[in-house]
């Protein structure tokens, strides 16, 4: 992975979902995940998850059930290699155009917070540059968020429980960024390949 798209994605997620989940508010209490009310109940802005999907569908890396190899190749072209790594969330992967354009994806399973989507409304959404929630990715609750003004940069996060989630961060590529397209309109299609995978594990 290029160091100038490592840089991109830390910028996606610095001061959003991840680190501020890292960075001084702390995951639910055991107790919260034990109890019959969810985050969405807790927070009226907090859409529910009308058909939550199976626990399992977020188990393991998402390097290896995220994205298939055509998908990354769709998006990005030709990338280098998967790179796992594990966050206070739960675990995350990172793909990196290999033509140095810039490009990435980054892909974390939100399984350790139990807020599930709440979790970005009570922690992006009051300081986020730009906040958007999206139309369902079929049929699950999403937002877009990012922390720059810059279009180029952006993450998706799609509630597939009332205590799970996902999120994709995207940032296009130079010829993209060059034609001014907005990273707003074109992630959701990112999130809609993933939450297919999942879906066909459930």
């Amino acid at each position: 992975m290029t160091k100038r798209s490592i840089t991109t994605m830390a910028a996606i997620m610095a001061g959003g979902l991840l680190i501020s989940a890292c960075g001084g508010t702390p995951k639910a209490p055991a107790s919260t995940s034990a109890a019959p009310s969810s985050t969405a109940s807790v927070n009226s802005d907090v859409p529910a998850v009308p058909s939550p999907l199976p626990a399992k569908a977020l188990d393991g890396s998402p390097c290896d059930s995220a994205l298939t190899s055509s998908q990354v190749t769709h998006f990005l072209g030709q990338s280098t290699p998967a790179k796992p790594s594990d966050t206070q969330l739960g675990p995350m992967c990172q793909w990196s155009s290999a033509s140095g354009s810039g490009a990435g994806i980054t892909v974390a399973y939100q399984t350790e917070s139990d807020q599930g989507i709440g979790l970005a409304y009570e922690n992006v959404k009051p300081k986020a540059a730009r906040w958007q929630q999206l139309e369902p990715v079929q049929g699950f609750p999403a937002v877009a968020y990012t922390n720059t003004e810059d279009k180029r940069a952006c993450v998706v996060v799609v509630g597939v429980t009332d205590q799970l989630a996902f999120s994709t961060g995207l940032t296009l590529g130079d010829k993209s960024a060059a034609q001014g397209k907005d990273c707003f309109d074109a992630a959701p299609e990112v999130a809609d390949a993933v939450l297919t995978n999942l879906k066909a594990r459930a």
